[in-house]
């Protein structure tokens, strides 16, 4: 349709151009014909008194076709041209009929030119014909002249009308080029215009886009101050929080670990049966409790943009047995009964056993707020390739209309007993659930009780090899997760490992004959070997030779012992403590110490560490100082053979009595195990030392790449972004 439009304008266009240019070369002929046909038939036909008449009607023909013509050409343009070229013709056959002689005839070639100049080639042509017609007329009719005379004035109309036609020709050709190309730079210019109008239209709205931007960029600016502001207060807060509440859950831990698993230190005073199983469930819940002030502390960690897990091997019905046994007697105080149906084949999971006995519990504290008489009834059973775990109650139930609500954040189940909890334990444990891999439900009906399920999926070689003992945790052979080796001399680096990095199963050696026992029992992908490890990972590759192959990354792993050397100590424990840090810390003397100083502010916690080390040793000495000065007091006048510190107190500080103990020559050379709620992952001190990656057969481009991209993001941008561009790379051997 468009090419059509432009094709009907242009015809349009041409059209009106022609009509014009006729117009104006009529209008130009039409004077000057006129003047030469009056002074023609004056000098001609009216000086010659016998051709008076004619002259007479030639002058009046003349000027009527003038003056009609002239009227008609604004109006009717082809008329009046029709009328001038009849008219001229009229007055030169009224000369041929007058004046005898071949002469008059070639008058008819003005005709001929005139018509080329008003008309098209139908036109010419057809009055070329008309004229030759006449002339063969007036020749043959009225002057008496012979045919043969008369082929010359035809021929000579005929190349008249050729040549008219073919300059007119050229004419037309040239002005359509010309209209061709006018009304093309008429289409350019319109579409110039347009195209200046977006690009004004474009500026001006990149002018807006700047001015929002440059708000953007100030507005990103005072973001980002903010969350410096916020991330600093965290960290303040982190560091609070981590002191304030594990020096009482130590406590708790404590004292209940001895309680139950070292009544000797009561002097031999035997504890009712009826009471070990609740001191028992005290120290599980408080165990709990402390995992979850670790969760905390980990939510607070803003970088690591998500909630981490640390997936290890579990037993399942352990986990479930732990979850029961802390709800069993609020249970069983509301007169209910709690059945376990869990079947012995059950495989050992890749699972966090914290969050997934969170879930537990907060199934089955729900069920027991819910339920006032009947039953809960946990199961287990293996399905296919994944773990159902269901809490089954007889409780209420649950109205059709809040089902589809319940794994909402804040939503409550129950408006009677809203006031009872926050409405986050199922969300958050579907989410838990949902890390794991698996998938969580509900069903329930009013006054049918509710069924609370969720699955975890099995390991995908469901024929592993038995279990291994790494440091009294069972650790399967193949669990679907790659296997690395870390050579490290402290556990404590393989749970932050296992905490903030997924996907890899890390295996720990303190010396060369542990890592030799880890790779034999399957070879692993990777090797981390700590800058400080004592051993020599070249002697290891001398002694199996299919280890040479693995990539190596060397790198300064934090170290609670290490942290304590760097200030001075001889080791340091985080709090809580438990007999085995107290026991390995003791082991790592040199000797056997046989009078120890405990300093700390905390009362309680002096005397749960005095009764742990009684338990170990009850012939060993132990000295308590309630502060700082006092235990300075007592080191410079007992002399100890180990001070326990506590780096936190009022006053004066632990630090400062190290370094008081660091200048006195008679204390210096004293052994001091330093106490404090810090943890490795709060370890906010850059760590001195090189990180390399090395793997003798070399590493592909791609490899190097993404490691220097990984690299780059931890190095240059906040630790968020950096832990979202290293989970951008799959996992592999060359991560």
């Amino acid at each position: 349709m468009a090419v059509t439009l432009t094709a009907h304008n242009y015809e349009s266009e041409t059209n009106q151009v022609m009509q014009d240019l006729v117009r104006e070369s009529f209008r130009s002929l039409l004077p000057i014909t006129t003047l030469v046909m009056w002074v023609v038939t004056v000098a001609v036909l009216v000086l010659a008194e016998q051709h008076l008449p004619e002259g007479v009607g030639v002058l009046v023909l003349t000027l009527a076709v003038t003056w009609l013509s002239y009227n008609l050409q604004e109006q009717y343009l082809k008329l009046a041209v029709g009328v001038y070229l009849a008219g001229l013709t009229a007055v030169v056959t009224i000369f041929a009929l007058t004046l005898p002689g071949m002469p008059v005839l070639y008058a008819y070639m003005l005709v001929v030119l005139v018509t080329a100049t008003l008309t098209d080639a139908t036109g010419l042509w057809a009055v070329a014909f008309l004229e030759d017609a006449l002339v063969l007329v007036i020749g043959l009719g009225v002057q008496n002249v012979s045919l043969g005379d008369l082929w010359l004035p035809i021929i000579f109309l005929l190349l008249a009308a050729f040549t008219a036609w073919l300059s007119s020709r050229r004419l037309f050709t040239a002005l359509g080029w010309t209209l061709r190309m006018t009304q093309e730079a008429q289409r350019n210019a319109n579409d110039a215009r347009e195209r200046r109008a977006e690009v004004r239209s474009i500026l001006k709205s990149l002018e807006e886009a700047y001015v929002r931007l440059e708000r953007a960029n100030q507005a990103l600016i005072f973001a980002r101050e903010a969350a410096d502001k916020a991330y600093r207060f965290k960290a303040e807060f982190v560091a609070n929080v981590s002191h304030e509440l594990r020096t009482p859950l130590n406590l708790i831990v404590g004292f209940s670990e001895m309680v139950a698993t070292a009544p000797e230190s009561y002097k031999g005073i035997p504890l009712p049966h009826e009471y070990r199983g609740d001191v028992m469930a005290i120290y599980r819940a408080a165990r709990h409790l402390g995992d979850l002030i670790n969760d905390v502390l980990d939510l607070s960690q803003i970088e690591a943009g998500r909630l981490p897990i640390s997936p290890e091997p579990a037993d399942l019905t352990a986990v479930i047995g732990e979850a029961v046994e802390i709800v069993r007697g609020l249970a069983e105080a509301k007169g209910l009964s709690v059945e376990v149906q869990v079947p012995p084949e059950l495989p050992i999971l890749q699972l966090d056993r914290t969050r997934i006995r969170q879930v537990l519990l907060n199934l089955l504290t729900n069920a027991t707020r819910f339920t006032d008489k009947g039953y809960i009834r946990v199961r287990a059973a293996l399905d296919g390739q994944e773990v159902k775990v269901q809490v089954e109650d007889s409780g209420r139930g649950i109205a059709a209309e809040r089902i589809s609500r319940a794994f909402e954040a804040f939503s409550q189940l129950d408006e009677d007993r809203a006031r009872e909890g926050t409405g986050l334990g199922l969300a958050v444990s579907r989410k838990f659930v949902e890390l794991h891999g698996g998938a969580m439900w509900i069903k329930s009906e009013l006054g049918q009780g509710t069924v609370v399920g969720f699955s975890l999926p099995t390991p995908c070689d469901s024929a592993a090899p038995p279990a291994v003992l790494i440091h009294d945790a069972p650790v399967p052979a193949a669990l679907g997760h790659l296997r690395v080796l870390v050579l490290h001399d402290e556990p404590h680096a393989l749970a932050l490992l296992h905490r903030y990095i997924g996907g890899y199963q890390f295996l720990l050696a303190e010396d060369e004959e542990r890592a030799l026992a880890v790779i034999d029992e399957g070879l692993p992908v990777a090797v981390i070997v700590d800058s400080s490890w004592g051993g020599d990972w070249s002697h290891i590759v001398a002694r199996r030779s299919e280890v040479a192959a693995l990539p190596v990354l060397t790198c300064s792993l934090p170290s609670l012992r290490r942290l304590g050397l760097a200030l001075g100590a001889t080791d340091f424990l985080a709090k809580p403590v438990s007999r085995e840090d107290l026991l390995g810390a003791l082991s790592h003397l040199g000797s056997e110490p046989h009078t120890v100083l405990v300093v700390d502010d905390d009362p309680n916690f002096a005397r749960l560490l005095v009764r742990m080390l009684k338990a170990s040793e009850p012939r060993l000495r132990v000295l308590e100082a309630a502060g700082a000065v006092e235990g300075l007091d007592l080191m410079r006048s007992q002399r100890p053979d180990l001070v326990l510190l506590d780096l936190l107190m009022p006053g004066l500080s632990g630090y400062e009595v190290l370094a008081q103990a660091q200048r006195d020559e008679a204390l210096a050379g004293t052994p001091i195990i330093l106490i404090s709620g810090q943890t490795l992952d709060q370890e906010t001190a850059p760590i001195v030392g090189d990180l390399s990656l090395k793997r003798p057969t070399g590493l592909t481009l791609n490899e190097i790449l993404q490691s220097l991209q990984a690299l780059l993001a931890a190095v240059t941008q906040p630790a968020s972004v950096a832990r979202a561009s290293a989970s951008a790379f799959p996992a592999g051997p060359s991560a």
